[in-house]
């Protein structure tokens, strides 16, 4: 039996959650799924230039399995480009980092923590916000997750100072 997969690190949601070549209607491609672990690890590896090991650590996963991820995002990008298929993503174990808002009225997007309680933006007051991770169904549980691990660090930084 697997072992279930821990959550990653994904530093903040997508900007788009999917790609489609120009001229054809989505619904007659096939469809491809990038996890939004895969996407991050092909955000840090291609796009960022970070080595395996390094964007391993930034994803708080081991090299090997950051190596297998970043082999299986390469090969849906490949498909995307190469056979013209639709790319959409979504999925994976993660938890982000940050969160991005999207104002609906003025189109400003701005960058917050999941400490943050954004209700306007900041550009035009307008409370008319998408919320990307919550698009992904993310949110409340990014923000527990990152409270829970301030607190275990914190009693782990205070146990070592004890020695």
């Amino acid at each position: 039996m697997a072992r279930p997969e821990n959550n990653r690190l994904v530093h903040e949601p997508p900007l788009f959650n999917g790609f489609k070549p120009s001229g054809v209607q989505g619904h007659l491609l096939k469809t491809v799924t990038l996890s939004l672990d895969e996407f991050e690890a092909f955000r840090l590896a291609d796009h960022i230039g970070l080595s395996h090991e390094e964007a391993a650590d930034e994803m708080e996963i081991s090299r090997p399995v950051f190596s297998k991820m970043i082999q299986r995002a390469r090969q849906k990008v490949a498909m995307l480009i190469i056979e013209g298929k639709k790319l959409e993503i979504e999925g994976g174990n993660v938890h982000f980092q940050n969160n991005i808002f999207r104002c609906k009225s003025c189109g400003h997007m701005f960058k917050t923590s999941f400490q943050q309680t954004v209700t306007v933006c900041p550009s035009c007051g307008a409370e008319k916000l998408l919320n990307l991770a919550g698009g992904f169904g993310h949110g409340k549980c990014c923000g527990e997750h990152h409270r829970h691990r301030r607190h275990h660090h914190s009693k782990t930084r205070n146990k070592n100072s004890h020695e």
